[in-house]
Order: structure tokens, then sequence, then C-alpha cells
């Protein structure tokens, strides 16, 4: 299973430690802007290889952890990209734009827009570390649009990571949830 993770820090990075941990077969690939970081990632062991957008499209599950202003532009050109059967899902603490932006994309189906609540004060790779996500809640916006497969595959990676899920309207979500986090 081949693992993108793009923005290796914190979030990014123990999201994919927690996957290597519980699917030793998964391959982790990352991509970052900040060069250091990527070559941190890959020094520590969060990723195993470097890679490009361009080899999205070989990728099993794509994890979009990088800044909400930054992924209205990135997200899109992420789904170009992907496979037909590629899950793409956001960690980032606001849904209501994102959503919006990819309301009619081709391959909206193959987004999920998700929150984990978790998180420490630390950034960057040398932050990340297994067990993050354990007993903390996953909220997920609009999972109607999201194809049923990939669905299924996102809510078995969460339940294996030990996430508590919950659904909420993405503007909701933004409303109650966003600005706390």
């Amino acid at each position: 299973m081949n693992v993108f993770v793009i923005g290796v820090g914190l979030i990014g990075g123990s999201m994919v430690l927690d996957i290597k941990s519980k699917y030793p077969e998964a391959i982790i690939y990352g991509i970052d802007s900040n060069e250091n970081h990527l070559n941190k990632a890959l020094e520590i062991g969060i990723i195993e290889h470097k890679a490009t957008f361009q080899e999205l499209e070989k990728a099993a599950i794509v994890i979009v952890s990088i800044p909400v202003d930054v992924q209205l532009t990135l997200l899109p050109k992420v789904l170009d990209i992907v496979s037909e059967n590629t899950l793409v899902l956001d960690v980032g603490s606001t849904k209501e734009q994102i959503c919006a932006v990819l309301e009619n994309h081709p391959k909206r189906r193959n987004y999920l827009a998700t929150h984990p609540i978790a998180g420490t004060e630390f950034s960057g790779p040398m932050a990340a570390h297994v067990g993050l996500f354990n007993e903390k809640t996953n909220i997920i916006c609009e999972v109607e649009k999201t194809a049923f497969k990939l669905q299924e595959k996102a809510l078995e990676i969460f339940s294996k990571l030990g996430m508590k899920i919950r659904y909420m309207d993405a503007k909701a979500h933004d409303k109650h949830i966003a600005y706390v986090s």
C-alpha cells in the first residue's frame, strides 16, 4: 500500500507513523516544501522515500497535512493526478472552504474531509510520534460525497489508529470546532 503524506510535520508525520505500525506493508512517501523537513523525515524513518507530485498517480492514500490556505489550491491539483481508486484526505482545522473548492471537481468522490482533534505545541518532523491519535476524536465532514469503498478504507484506518469518529456538516464544524482547535 503506497501512502503519500504531503506535509511531514507533527500531524502528517504522526499519522503515517501510526499507519506504518498497523500496516507493516505500507510504503510511505513524503512531499514537503521544506527540504530540511523532508530530509529529517527520511533520516528518522517517518518516510521511506521522497516523492514528487507526479508520483501521486501510484498512491493508494494521500494525506494532505499542510495549512488550509495552501490546500485550497493544492487539493484540486492532487485530485487531478490520483487514480480513481485513491483515497485523498486532509487533516486541516477548517472544512467549509475546502469542501466548497472541491464541490464540482470530477474526482470529488476520492476526497474525504477530516479533522483529527489531536496535536501538541511542537511542530515539524521531530514532533511526530506514534499513538498521537489513539482515543482522539476525528471529525468527518460531507462523508456522503466520498465513494463508499474509500469511506470504508478510511474508517478501517481510523479504527486501527484508535480514533473516535464524529460526523458534522462543514459549516457547523467551522463554527463550533475549528476556532477551538
